[in-house]
């Protein structure tokens, strides 16, 4: 069979398609570079010309993920009946509608960042979603600012402090994939929900505003996180 070339962006695509699948269906801890190229039928080098590590696999499956969101919130951004804080508050909305409704996928291809032994790479993939996901806050922020909906001396330090909280909340997700029964597992989400109030009322802190002026999380979310964990629990049973 003569070898198919294709353009090295429809080739690149093709291998974060096929990496999200399998890390989806058996995890990424299972999933192997060499199993990405065989669903793909390409070379090692063909592979390797792309991405140097399967961690690259899941940066790029990140990034992805986020510039749908941000894709998303282009509807709110330039929706003319919306100030400020209902932009924020819509923007934030969407992203954890997001999570909301493709849960389980999310948690199967990312539960990995969440292992004890994995802090480096969850900061890395932390960090490429920041890079997606600021430019969009710092604009809703500015914003805010020049309407006096905010006050904050910098939109886009704000910006910076507000998306590295979210990453402080890692060891309390954690512990719901490591919850060895449901009494573990209900405690352990009562106290994510505890820590994202209190991530809320700083984020209101932040932009000057009344404190419970943002949802902090809602029941359909953590309904969801605690469904797909588990499902996550059950798949590893088997």
């Amino acid at each position: 069979m003569p070898r198919i070339v294709k353009p090295a962006e429809e080739r690149k695509a093709e291998i974060i398609e096929a990496a999200m699948n399998l890390f989806i269906t058996q995890g990424y801890e299972a999933t192997t570079v060499n199993d990405v190229i065989a669903a793909v039928g390409i070379s090692k080098g063909a592979f390797y010309h792309h991405f140097t590590a399967k961690e690259d696999l899941l940066a790029a499956i990140a990034r992805q993920h986020v510039l749908q969101t941000a894709a998303d919130a282009q509807s709110v951004l330039e929706d003319p009946t919306l100030d400020s804080f209902a932009r924020l508050k819509r923007f934030l909305e969407l992203a954890r509608k997001r999570k909301e409704n493709e849960s389980l996928r999310i948690m199967r291809t990312f539960e990995t960042l969440f292992r004890v032994d994995n802090v480096p790479l969850f900061h890395r993939i932390h960090t490429t979603m920041i890079e997606v996901v600021k430019p969009v806050l710092t604009r809703i922020i500015t914003e805010g600012v020049a309407e006096q909906t905010f006050n904050t001396p910098s939109p886009e330090w704000a910006a910076d402090t507000i998306l590295l909280l979210g990453a402080s909340n890692r060891e309390a997700v954690a512990a719901i994939f490591t919850a060895t029964g449901e009494a573990e597992r209900e405690a352990a989400i009562a106290e994510l929900a505890e820590r994202m109030r209190f991530t809320a009322i700083t984020i209101d802190r932040i932009l000057g505003l009344p404190d419970g002026s943002l949802d902090a999380c809602n029941d359909d979310f953590l309904r969801a996180l605690s469904t797909g964990s588990q499902c996550l629990h059950a798949t590893a049973a088997e």
